[in-house]
C-alpha cells in the first residue's frame, strides 16, 4: 500500500508531494525512519521522515538552509 507525504524542498521552497510504500505496520519500526526521495522540484536527493514529512536536519518546522554553490 502506498501513501503520500508532503515536504518542503530546501532549495526551491516549493511544497512537494511524494508517494512512499507503507509496507510496515504502524506500530513497528522506528519513529525516526527516513527515506531517500528524488525531489521533482530540484532533482536532488532529500531524506524525508516517512512519518512526519520533515527533512533530515530540519528543526522546529523551519527547513535547514542549504548553501548555494557559486
Amino acid at each position: 500500500m502506498q501513501r503520500q507525504i508532503l515536504f518542503r524542498c530546501p532549495r526551491t521552497g516549493m511544497n512537494v508531494q511524494h508517494r512512499i510504500d507503507d509496507e510496515r505496520p504502524e506500530s513497528s519500526g522506528p519513529a525516526d525512519s527516513y527515506v531517500a526521495v528524488r525531489c521533482p522540484a530540484c532533482m536532488s536527493l532529500h531524506f524525508v521522515n516517512s512519518t512526519t514529512g520533515k527533512l533530515l536536519g530540519e528543526r522546529g518546522g523551519q527547513p535547514v538552509a542549504m548553501p548555494r554553490s557559486a
